[in-house]
Order: structure tokens, then C-alpha cells, then sequence
């Protein structure tokens, strides 16, 4: 028998995550999620992973709230993006062109990456600044790129429900439906 659970988190026009939780016959937690920047949507939503392998790169987006904040010296968000790719991903560094605040490192930048691999094809950087959050994008292999600002915290809330949903998903709803107990 198959369980599955959707949920949409925040707002399709701004920001958003797209998700889908399923499981068949009591076996592994699959998940299915994309992001939405501007309607457009970043990632594979039909990409399948199995849950606990996406939990890491999930969470570690909220545990490190309040260390993502850089100056962008007046750069595009193209040259921005494309200087943290560099620089992130490719060991190439030039430090005039991004400055981290003290004791940010430039891989806090870097979300939804894992284990060497983008996320669904795309380079995904979340910035912070004095009032807002910067969402930049690039699909990997191409030159589309996408970016948002929105006020502080609007990020950071649709990654906490998603968090929470997760959980209380796989305790409430994907999990076996009668709950058993032992005693110590």
C-alpha cells in the first residue's frame, strides 16, 4: 500500500517549497521536493530520493541562520552567483570579490548542496543581509539564473515548516498506522 503526503510552503509568486512524502508498504521514507522562485521552479520535482539521505541538507539551512551574511560590493546577482560557484565550488578564490562577514564562511552560502552534487542541477546560494534574504540560482550546464530579496526571515519560516511538516509527517502519517508500545 502506498502513503503520500504534498504540502506547498510559502508562496509560488515569491518563494516556495514544493513537496511530496510517500512510502509503500511500511518500507523506506521517500521524498520529492523542489524550490519556486518567481514561479519558476528550481530542482526536479519528480527527482526521488529517500528522506533520511536529504534530512542533513535540509536542516543544516535553518542551523546556520544568522551565518550567512556578506557584503556583495555592488556585484550582480549574476556575478555574484557565478563568483560563489567559483569560488565555492571550483577553489576559486578572489577575495575582492565577496566579502563574508567575520566568521562566515563562504560554504554557509552554499545550500542544498551534498556530498559534491548541486541540487536537482542547480547552484542554490542563500545570502543575508541588514532586512532581507537573497535567494540566488543557476541552473547548472546553463545560463539561466534566477534571484529573490525578501524580507528577513520569509526564507527561513517556509525551511521551518518544511522541517516541521517533515516530521510530523513521518511520526503522524506515513508511519504505521497503530502506534506500538513497550514497556521499559
Amino acid at each position: 500500500m502506498n502513503k503520500k503526503h504534498m504540502n506547498l510552503f510559502g508562496d509560488k509568486d515569491k518563494f516556495a517549497i514544493e513537496a511530496e512524502l510517500w512510502q509503500r508498504d511500511e518500507g523506506y521514507i521517500f521524498i520529492n521536493y523542489c524550490l519556486w522562485i518567481e514561479n519558476n521552479m528550481v530542482g526536479d520535482k519528480e527527482q526521488t530520493a529517500v528522506l533520511s539521505a536529504e534530512l542533513d541538507r535540509i536542516t543544516k539551512i535553518a542551523e546556520l541562520k544568522g551565518q550567512r551574511y556578506i557584503t556583495p560590493n555592488r556585484l550582480s546577482a549574476k556575478q555574484i552567483t557565478d563568483n560563489l560557484i567559483n569560488s565555492i565550488w571550483f577553489d576559486n578564490h578572489n577575495d575582492h570579490d565577496i566579502s563574508p562577514a567575520e566568521n562566515v564562511a563562504l560554504k554557509n552560502l552554499d545550500i542544498l548542496s551534498q556530498y559534491g552534487e548541486c541540487f536537482q542541477g542547480f547552484f542554490v546560494f542563500l545570502l543575508e543581509g541588514d532586512g532581507y534574504e537573497w535567494l540566488l540560482s543557476k541552473e547548472d550546464g546553463n545560463d539561466k539564473y534566477l534571484d529573490i530579496k525578501l524580507p528577513y526571515g520569509f526564507i527561513y519560516s517556509c525551511f521551518d515548516e518544511f522541517l516541521k511538516w517533515i516530521k510530523d509527517s513521518t511520526i503522524l502519517v506515513l508511519r504505521r498506522d497503530e502506534v506500538s508500545t513497550t514497556s521499559l
